[in-house]
């Protein structure tokens, strides 16, 4: 029997080298091709941001192991060099290429490879980011909704090696909307007081800015609150500072977050103006109402262009309840909020005037006697004592007509249908094991029910997200919990995609 040996030409094989990490030396001898066969590896793979992935191949070959070079590669870019692939992505890769695994016969320059389906995914698309106070350290945590539910104990520091300086203010998502093409961008916000603030990828973590780089302005204002709406390349994003002053920037032409910068701050009417760090808008009206707390009056501006002017609200005196000064609004804002889903037309807001807590409700309506939108005072009322406190923590149901309130460790639930009749309208539902630091209400379509009740809780430097039923006749019950967060909650916010 003739035994047939198949020759090929180094230079032919060269041909097939499409990556830069492994070289072609320049062997043109002609040298018989021997096999090489790689087992142990999937057809697909399935890699999750931050978390390492070891792929281990099985090499069988009569080669020496000192003529074989490794490579894994994503199209063009080489991963690693390696038999054994040990690697963590962090960032979903934009493009579809396969993960490849190559194997060169350095004597033969003969390549051979494996290709496998790669889908990257983030565990940060849903859960909750959570701004923390650990024993004077500040941090960022995320408990993941995606696969195993993972708590991603100070995701900022591991993922972008370094710490968040400064005092925890607040963390919000927001969600940039591009007005031509319908991208959305999705972005984490903090806020941190005497330190820098900066902006996340909402897929990612990676920081891809400071907001003291958008300032112009010498030095640079802190931040007490920042607008977490939808944007689109018209609309202008909202800083409060914490003197009171609002300034603007306008989206990129594109709806880039990245484009733009904080100018300077809006501008007033003639008596000025110093708001608190909370807003409530008036939805689809492209409206921002806040607290004047320098003349004692609401006021409110448009967040959807740099030019706008910040004004005190002229309020129909026909259309509101008679016994208000409504030129008048002594005290301090402990919050003010509208509901997030299913807008009414109704703004709340909650203000301490010498220890005493009133509750207001506006309306933004259509008047059938004027013909035009209106400002109406609807209620003014004074909330029983106990009930509210300067660090209670407030969410309005979107569904139905009722304001829950957390003070301390008590839930209670303010019916807003009932506000002549306060002492009757305050519902006790509640106490947790722990002071309550926030509270949301979120729809998550990808999960049923759709509607979350979350409510961030803190004990002894110990805190808990806990999933809890809405009705009032469940008196608070926890459907699920969420443990494990080391530190104390400042602020926490539902991210969804």
């Amino acid at each position: 029997m003739i035994k047939h040996i198949l020759y090929i030409s180094a230079l032919t094989a060269t041909v097939f080298s499409m990556t830069s990490c492994l070289s072609d030396d320049g062997n043109y001898d002609y040298t018989p091709i021997r096999d090489i066969t790689i087992s142990g590896l999937s057809d697909s793979v399935r890699c999750v941001l931050q978390e390492p992935q070891t792929l281990k191949p099985e090499i069988e070959t009569d080669i020496p192991e000192s003529n074989l070079e490794y490579c894994w590669r994503l199209g063009a870019d080489t991963l690693a060099m390696t038999k054994d692939f040990n690697y963590t992505f962090t960032n979903v890769p934009t493009s579809s290429d396969p993960l490849t695994f190559d194997i060169l016969d350095k004597t033969t320059n003969v390549r051979y490879s494996k290709t496998i389906n790669l889908k990257v995914v983030s565990p940060f698309t849903t859960g909750w980011a959570v701004l923390l106070n650990d024993g004077g350290k500040s941090k960022l945590d995320f408990q993941s909704l995606e696969g195993s539910s993972r708590l991603y104990d100070d995701v900022y520091g591991s993922v972008n090696g370094e710490q968040l300086s400064g005092t925890p203010v607040s963390v919000k998502q927001l969600v940039y909307n591009d007005g031509f093409t319908g991208k959305r961008t999705d972005r984490i916000s903090v806020l941190m007081k005497g330190g820098k603030s900066p902006e996340l990828d909402g897929v990612s973590m990676l920081r891809k800015k400071y907001y003291a780089d958008e300032f112009h302005s010498t030095p640079v204002p802190e931040f007490a609150y920042i607008s977490a709406e939808n944007y689109k390349s018209d609309y202008a994003l909202n800083i409060i500072t914490t003197d009171g002053t609002i300034y603007g920037k306008a989206v990129g032409q594109m709806g880039s977050p990245d484009d733009g910068y904080y100018e300077y701050p809006y501008r007033a009417d003639d008596k000025g103006y110093k708001v608190a760090p909370y807003v409530g808008s008036v939805s689809g009206q492209g409206v921002a109402i806040a607290l004047d707390e320098a003349n004692h009056r609401f006021v409110h501006w448009s967040p959807s262009t740099l030019s706008s002017k910040v004004s005190g609200i002229v309020f129909n005196e026909e259309e509101s309840v008679k016994d208000a000064d409504l030129e008048s609004v002594p005290g301090t804002a402990v919050w003010i909020g509208n509901k997030e889903y299913n807008y009414d037309g109704n703004v709340y807001a909650v203000v301490n005037n010498d220890g005493k807590y009133y509750l207001y409700q506006l309306f933004f309506g259509y008047s059938n006697t004027a013909r035009d939108f209106i400002y109406a005072l609807k209620g003014k009322a004074e909330i029983p004592d106990g009930v509210v406190g300067n660090n209670s923590v407030f969410a309005i149901h979107p569904d139905t007509p009722y304001l829950f309130v957390g003070t301390g460790s008590s839930l209670k639930a303010i019916n807003l249908t009932s506000l002549n009749e306060m002492s009757q309208a305050v519902n006790d539902l509640t106490t947790f094991d722990g002071d309550i630091k926030g509270m949301t209400f979120s729809r998550d379509n990808t999960v049923l029910p759709n509607l979350d009740f979350s409510i961030a809780v803190s004990k002894g430097g110990q805190s808990s997200i806990l999933i809890v039923d809405p009705t009032l006749t469940s008196k608070g019950k926890i459907l699920k919990r969420y443990d494990g967060i080391k530190g104390d909650i400042v602020s926490f916010c539902r991210k969804l995609m």
